[in-house]
């Protein structure tokens, strides 16, 4: 048998960055922020940006056991392609406790001008499976009020 080894990282060129709080209350389960940098190729040039995003997400998610995520794309440069939106996975609990919360940036804004425009005037977009923000603190926010409400 002959095998191939597969290397992902050169798949794309976004760095991927994972944080968690440390103010948060100790438990099993903590929030968890992913945070993308780089740039997304233009259309489906970016297939391999979305699907390595992708993998390190999950990858992360596992690893630090998150009960929810929080993308932060404030560092991203995305123009267009259908795939990004694989590149936002939720975790792996059903129901989710909380919605993907992506936070968006002006390198994104070019490729969602719908959900910019509605941010420029709001905190947030809620889109039900998943919700834009301007700031990753207004997002920790929500984030937080959400977890409340299942606690509860």
């Amino acid at each position: 048998m002959q095998l191939t080894e597969h290397d992902l990282r050169p798949w794309s060129q976004i760095t991927v960055r994972f944080f968690t709080s440390r103010d948060w209350e100790p438990g099993f389960f903590e929030p968890l922020v992913i945070k993308y940098a780089g740039t997304y190729r233009w259309g489906s040039e970016g297939w391999p940006d979305a699907t390595y995003m992708q993998a390190m997400a999950k990858a992360g998610m596992t690893a630090l056991n998150a009960c929810c995520v929080i993308y932060d794309a404030s560092e991203l440069s995305y123009r267009w392609g259908n795939n990004i939106n694989q590149a936002f996975p939720n975790v792996d609990i059903e129901p989710p406790p909380v919605p993907v919360a992506i936070v968006i940036g002006p390198g994104c804004e070019p490729g969602m001008p719908h959900l910019w425009s509605l941010l420029a005037t709001n905190e947030y977009v809620d889109r039900g499976k998943a919700v834009y923000f301007r700031s990753l603190e207004i997002a920790w926010k929500f984030v937080e009020g959400r977890l409340a409400e299942t606690d509860s």
